[in-house]
Order: C-alpha cells, then sequence, then structure tokens
C-alpha cells in the first residue's frame, strides 16, 4: 500500500481536537491540512503536520527529505482579525429591521466598521445614528460613488467615517413596508495588472515586523536548526489588494525582486487561504516560482 506521503499527503500528527478546531475556522477551513498538501505535492518528502501543543516552540511542519535532509516550517495567515469578523457578521445577517426609521437605508461599511460602540452593538447604534441622518434631512438619495461621504463632510458624515462607515444611501420605505438597513462590505479591489512595488513593500514589511507573532515565528524555526527554515504566509481578503491579486488566477508573472526575509527564514511561501487561485515560492536558488508546474508527486 503508498503511503500517505508518497500519494502528497501530509502526516498528520494533530490531535483530534487540534484538526476538529482548524476545520471549523471560518477564514479558511484546516489552512495547515492545506498546506500540508501543497509542501507534500511540491517536495515528494516525508510532510509531518508535527504541532501536537505537547512541546513549546514546535514549528508546525517537519519535512523530511530522502537524502537526509530536515525542513520545517511555520505557518500563519495574514490576517486582520477584526475584518474577518465584520464580513461573517454581516454576511450571517446582511440587513436588518429599524421600525423607527422612515427610510431604507444601505450602509457601506469598512472592515474597520464598529460592530460595538459604547456598549451597543451596531444592531442599536447604527439605527439610532441613521434617525439622526433622516431628522437633519440628508438622505443621499442620489449617490455618485460608493464612497460618497468622504465628499459631502458634515459632522454626522466625519462621526459615520469614524464608525467605519464609507457610505450611505437610501429612499423611503414603502406603504407597510418599514425601515430597514442593507450592508454591503467595500471589497477588496484595486488595479487589473498585478502592482509588484506595493507587493514587494507589504512582504518585507510584514516579515521583518517587530511583533511578537513575527518574534515568535523566527524563534521557533532558528530553535528547531534544520537545513530549511519555510515562512508560509496565507494570505486573505484583508491582505492588501497587490499581495491578493498576486495570487489571483489572472496573474501570470512573477515577482521582480528577491524578498528581504530575516535570517530565521530561509524558504518563502505564499498561498491564498480565501477566494485565491495561485501559490507562489522563493527559494533562495532557484527564485520565485510557482510550484503547481512542479510537483514532484505527479
Amino acid at each position: 500500500m503508498t503511503d500517505d506521503w508518497q500519494r502528497g499527503y501530509p502526516i498528520d500528527l494533530r490531535t483530534p481536537q487540534q484538526r476538529e478546531k482548524a476545520f471549523k475556522d471560518h477564514v479558511s477551513p484546516d489552512f495547515e491540512q492545506m498546506v500540508g498538501r501543497v509542501l507534500a505535492r511540491f517536495t515528494g518528502a516525508r510532510v509531518y503536520l508535527q504541532d501536537d501543543n505537547k512541546k513549546q516552540k514546535m514549528p508546525d511542519v517537519r519535512i523530511d527529505y530522502d537524502d537526509g535532509r530536515t525542513g520545517y516550517a511555520e505557518i500563519w495567515m495574514a490576517l486582520d482579525r477584526h475584518h474577518a469578523e465584520v464580513a461573517g457578521v454581516l454576511s450571517r445577517r446582511p440587513d436588518l429591521a429599524a421600525p423607527h426609521l422612515t427610510r431604507n437605508w444601505t450602509v457601506n461599511v469598512t472592515g474597520s466598521f464598529r460592530l460595538k460602540q459604547q456598549g451597543q452593538r451596531y444592531t442599536e447604534w447604527l439605527p439610532d445614528l441613521l434617525a439622526r441622518f433622516e431628522a437633519a434631512g440628508q438622505f443621499y438619495e442620489y449617490v455618485p460613488r460608493p464612497d460618497n461621504l468622504s465628499v459631502h463632510p458634515g459632522d454626522l458624515a466625519d462621526e459615520a467615517r469614524a464608525m467605519g462607515i464609507r457610505g450611505l444611501a437610501s429612499r423611503p420605505a414603502g406603504d407597510g413596508e418599514g425601515g430597514r438597513v442593507q450592508f454591503i462590505l467595500w471589497e477588496i479591489g484595486g488595479p487589473a495588472d498585478v502592482t509588484w512595488e506595493p507587493f514587494h513593500d507589504w512582504l518585507d514589511d510584514h516579515l521583518n515586523a517587530d511583533s511578537a507573532h513575527m518574534r515568535g515565528n523566527k524563534e521557533k524555526l532558528a530553535g528547531a536548526g534544520g537545513d530549511e527554515r519555510h515562512a508560509v504566509i496565507g494570505v486573505t481578503m484583508t491582505s492588501p489588494w497587490a499581495v491578493f491579486h498576486a495570487l489571483h488566477f489572472d496573474a501570470d508573472t512573477l515577482p521582480p525582486l528577491a524578498p528581504k526575509p530575516p535570517e530565521e527564514f530561509t524558504h518563502l511561501w505564499l498561498i491564498g487561504a480565501q477566494a485565491s487561485d495561485r501559490c507562489l515560492a522563493w527559494y533562495p536558488d532557484r527564485g520565485w516560482f510557482e510550484p503547481h508546474r512542479a510537483w514532484a508527486t505527479d
């Protein structure tokens, strides 16, 4: 019988509780398993999802090559947790009834939208704010652009922007209809062409950030030793457009510059954790490449 690693699957040493928790992740269900599959398919080596929480500072992945070399990998997602929470909450409840309003409102919000404000949930404070817009006669019936609050200054507009609202539009509620609020989350977007300069700027800043999270990643890989130390970044819809778009199927070029990782990272992977179609890797001996063009297990 062929072992899992020979078919391009990782050997999963995590506990059942870890696997269940990872599968329920609302951002990218079991992203570690996805990464393990990619690493196993590309390397053809035995890839272990090894961090079972029994030891401190253990890297997420160990790679055992047939020639005796060993590699380790640390996996994380480049994620704005609040943005992801906003997206999750509003996708489950994209509109709400507001009987004391006289209009139906469309509210265009950003990832910084305040789900809570001074002890009140958005379902409470937002209808009250919109009622003040109605009382002031600021209806936004004719909206030239979705971020119209930026071109309509005023105290109420400034207050709404501070709450993470980019734009408003409304119409009178119909007979017996009652007021309602509908949400649109300001989607990630940008130029159709890949812009590599902001991609490189973000990547180098991200890898060299002086944060507790990044210090922990570096410490685990440095302490493990090994011949290779892989940093695996899951790119999400909360990542900058230049980075997210570089992993979309429309992108067909490679980054033109070598990254500038700290010495603890010898190899680099960028994998789309959400709605992305492409994987990019950087090895010091071959530069940037697309791993799916060179699967060892095919």
